[in-house]
């Protein structure tokens, strides 16, 4: 898609990595909150940017928190943000030791 065009691509997942870590805050803050409408919009909206990213598994995780929402399964929605918050940190490893930004 970028070819060999390495600024974009580090543009690219910068701009992936800000928005997606100021997404995860809000889903903190609303999944607190019990706001489930929220947690499935904010989830369904990482899940999206994350599979146009790359990272899949991420987005697979994040659909899972989004269907948990919707289904109001409160026992699925603690379990599926840890397993956000762990594939998270997995991307921004991997992320951090392929471009020169964290």
């Amino acid at each position: 898609m970028f070819g060999n065009a390495p600024e974009l691509i580090a543009s690219v997942l910068q701009t992936f990595v800000a928005s997606t870590h100021a997404n995860l805050a809000e889903l903190a803050q609303a999944l607190s909150a019990q706001n489930l409408g929220a947690v499935a919009a904010l989830a369904h909206k990482i899940a999206g940017a994350s599979r146009m990213s790359g990272a899949i598994a991420l987005g697979h995780s994040a659909r899972s928190l989004e269907d948990a929402a919707k289904q109001g399964d409160r026992a699925a929605l603690a379990h599926g943000m840890t397993d956000l918050e762990a594939q998270w940190r997995l991307v921004q490893a991997t992320i951090a030791r392929q471009t020169d930004f964290s």
